[in-house]
């Protein structure tokens, strides 16, 4: 069964979303209260009397890992159970984009935003977050990784979306070229200076020679993707793009009658 033909899948975007690591901040307080009570009441119930003068010594630096352990198993619990809003709908129709976020529509949209029975161009590109000053969740990962982005693009309607990825997960993607993915280097458009580099988060304006070269459009789609751009796990990026490469495969190849 090709993917168009499949039951209605649902990509919750942006997981890691504000009201969740809020939560994950608290419980991060909460897990190290539990974790040195608990410590606590075991040494003074099974800790032979030595070690009782060390007790709330010992209850502090144990609660430690307990709660990284807890705030770890929360924000997995949290990701399955606690959503943006915002997520894409995948059905055999086409795409459809459900915003129900604080102060958005809460009408579920009947027609897809955009059709896999018409022509979808896709805009490919990746990039290291690293050596400007980086914001939002680029902050949040490690320098070494990639960041991955697709930009849809039917008639007038865009869609960017973009993950981030360990090198050894991107490379099955930014290493074959028949995934058309182009290479970028967002460092470029910042300036070499130390105040460049410690002032605030926010993409400059891409200069001339960038907007004239060979690679424009692909600069032109990350500063789309930096301003509203959707953010998807690593697994429901690649479930997106293999919506979107089967009807691209069904476009070039119809069926005939």
């Amino acid at each position: 069964m090709s993917a168009l033909e499949e039951r209605p899948i649902t990509l919750h975007a942006d997981q890691e979303h504000s009201g969740l690591r809020l939560a994950v901040f608290v419980g991060l307080f909460v897990g190290y209260l539990i974790g040195f009570r608990l410590v606590l009441f075991l040494l003074e119930t099974f800790a032979p009397p030595a070690l009782l003068d060390f007790a709330i010594f010992l209850s502090c630096a144990g609660g430690l890992p307990f709660a990284f352990l807890f705030i770890w198993g929360l924000e997995k619990v949290l990701k399955r159970v606690w959503h943006s809003g915002l997520s894409i709908v995948l059905d055999g129709k086409g795409l459809y984009i459900h915003d129900r976020r604080a102060g958005q529509a809460l009408d579920t949209p009947t027609e897809p935003a955009m059709r896999w029975s018409e022509r979808m161009g896709q805009t490919r590109w990746y990039f290291r977050p690293h050596g400007y000053p980086r914001g939002g969740r680029e902050r949040r990962v490690p320098a070494k990784w990639l960041c991955l982005a697709v930009e849809l693009q039917q008639d007038e309607n865009r869609l960017s979306v973009f993950t981030f990825m360990p090198p050894d997960e991107a490379g099955a993607w930014v290493d074959d070229p028949r995934k058309e993915f182009h290479p970028i280097n967002p460092a470029e458009l910042y300036e070499e200076s130390l105040r460049s580099r410690l002032g605030p988060p926010e993409r400059p304006m891409i200069p001339n020679r960038l907007l004239q070269s060979r690679d424009a459009r692909f600069w032109l789609a990350e500063r789309r993707r930096w301003e509203y751009g959707i953010e998807l796990s690593p697994a429901d990026f690649a479930t997106l793009l293999r919506y979107a490469d089967e009807a691209g495969k069904a476009e070039t190849n119809p069926t005939i009658n």
